[in-house]
């Protein structure tokens, strides 16, 4: 697919530019209230289909914030295939990006739902995410979001003949925010 780089206009943030680069396996979120934060696919990492940086294997994914870096804590969710957990040992925080219908994800950190991203498949149009002003978002909380949702896709499969109440998406609901 290339290279995309997309500028979104976020009501608590301010001008967000996002850049995907497929071929490359990246992903840099920056903005003059956020630091510049990148996820890359390793190098010797044959790229897959999807996700669209190429991987979901957190072996393979090195993230930097503000010039920080190493190999993401990330981990794929038990909840479901397109859930994924990042923790932060040294902080204490976890961050999860999880679906929340066919289009867009929750950021929650802790038990505590940040707001909500939306990306188009192959990660060519982002919304601006709908921050929770009461959950306190920080900005490199923010930055982490965006990155995590145009990297690895936002949304879930709905459960097969389920409408959007079904018993199956209110365990999963639970689960989100199980520890």
């Amino acid at each position: 697919m290339g290279r995309i780089t997309t500028v979104v206009e976020d009501l608590v943030f301010g001008e967000v530019t996002i850049t995907l680069d497929s071929a490359e396996g990246s992903v840099e979120v920056n903005g003059d209230r956020l630091p510049r934060t990148t996820l890359r696919r390793d190098p010797g990492k044959e790229p897959t289909s999807w996700p669209p940086i190429g991987t979901s294997d957190p072996n393979a994914l090195t993230l930097t914030i503000d010039g920080m870096g190493g190999p993401p804590p990330l981990s794929r969710g038990y909840v479901n295939r397109r859930t994924y957990t990042v923790r932060f040992p040294d902080g204490g925080r976890t961050y999860r990006l999880v679906p929340h219908d066919v289009t867009q994800s929750y950021l929650i950190r802790d038990k505590v739902r940040l707001g909500k991203l939306l990306v188009s498949p192959g990660g060519g149009r982002v919304a601006p995410a709908k921050w929770w002003s009461s959950s306190k978002v920080l900005p490199v909380e923010a930055a982490l979001g965006y990155a995590l949702a145009v990297a690895l896709g936002t949304g879930g499969k709905r459960s097969e003949g389920g409408s959007g109440g079904s018993a199956g998406e209110t365990v999963l609901e639970i689960l989100s925010f199980w520890p």
